[in-house]
């Protein structure tokens, strides 16, 4: 992706899904297609298993990526680590063939210490305060899978002899994979020695351009071009008028199921009209920021995708 570009991507609400009680998929595929046709550059899904029950990521990228063309799609954010690597590449691989080399994965760890997200671990048989070191060699034998042909892995989680998955991935090194990490040392290390793009939800601006400078100087200091990591900005707003702010945040808590205020001091809520929430968008570009990736916070995800689409163009920022 260009480095002067911004890109504009949304998240659709497979968990809102869930929550509503909806059997019908039509909106989903609805709010793919609308972001593609107003000029929105990539889609994204989030994961979990037990925690906070969803559509599951693949399926519905797969779902999406069949009445798609041109959007990128990807997962934000993704528990590799829940996943055998050799079926992970493998089931990454196939949909980026299926859909011409469109797949980004941006991969999270769950939360420590949330026993909810621990659960996912210990259900199937993993240690959840393994999961940092388990990720890391899941995206080591993934991308030799996706490079290679008679792969032998032996590590501490993983090992194995003789295989060759087909088919490889269309993107020619791979799926490229986005590590997520906020503020914390080891992880701004990690995105810096490992990651193809960096995924977060920084509340200020200025941390923000503080942890991509450290990125870059990291990956700078371990013979990597520091220009070779796309930098992100995890986005959750609630625009408009009074009622739309007010709906958004009550969304947040319900969704959350703990107050709004409890749930914008953990992760970065923006409310206000759509110039204050553009605005500090911004600033984060400023800062570095070349995708941001939309959260919506309101009931109406189409009438909200249209109305920031509108907001954005007319600040000549999409498209």
């Amino acid at each position: 992706m260009s480095e002067s570009k911004v890109n504009f991507g949304i998240l659709l609400p497979t968990r809102e899904a869930i929550m509503s009680g909806r059997s019908d998929p039509s909106s989903l595929f609805q709010l793919a297609e609308r972001a593609e046709a107003l000029g929105y550059d990539s889609v994204w899904v989030g994961d979990s298993l037990t925690a906070r029950p969803r559509i599951d990521a693949l399926t519905t990228l797969a779902a999406v990526g069949a009445r798609t063309k041109r959007v990128r799609l990807g997962t934000a954010i993704f528990l590799a680590a829940l996943r055998n690597p050799i079926m992970l590449a493998y089931q990454l691989a196939s949909l980026d063939w299926m859909t011409g080399g469109r797949i980004d994965l941006g991969i999270g760890y769950g939360r420590p210490k949330e026993p909810a997200a621990e659960h996912e671990f210990e259900i199937l048989g993993l240690d959840p305060s393994a999961r940092m070191k388990m990720t890391e060699e899941l995206v080591q034998i993934m991308r030799r899978l996706w490079r290679e042909n008679d792969v032998s892995y032996h590590g501490k989680f993983t090992c194995f002899e003789h295989v060759t998955i087909e088919p490889k991935p269309v993107q020619p090194d791979g799926v490229p994979i986005w590590l997520a990490s906020n503020n914390v040392e080891p992880g701004l290390r990690r995105v810096a020695r490992l990651g193809d793009g960096w995924l977060n939800n920084i509340k200020s601006p200025e941390v923000y351009r503080e942890c991509w400078d450290k990125i870059r100087t990291y990956a700078a200091d371990g013979k990597r071009d520091p220009n070779s990591i796309h930098p992100a900005i995890y986005f959750t707003l609630a625009a408009g008028g009074k009622e739309a702010v007010v709906e958004g945040q009550t969304f947040l808590a319900q969704y959350y199921n703990r107050s709004y205020e409890a749930v914008a001091n953990a992760m970065l809520c923006v409310t206000g009209s759509w110039d204050e929430v553009i605005d500090w968008m911004e600033r984060y570009v400023e800062a570095g920021a070349r995708t941001v990736v939309l959260r919506f916070a309101a009931r109406d995800q189409l009438g909200t995708l249209d109305a920031c689409a509108e907001a954005l163009n007319r600040r000549g920022l999409l498209g």
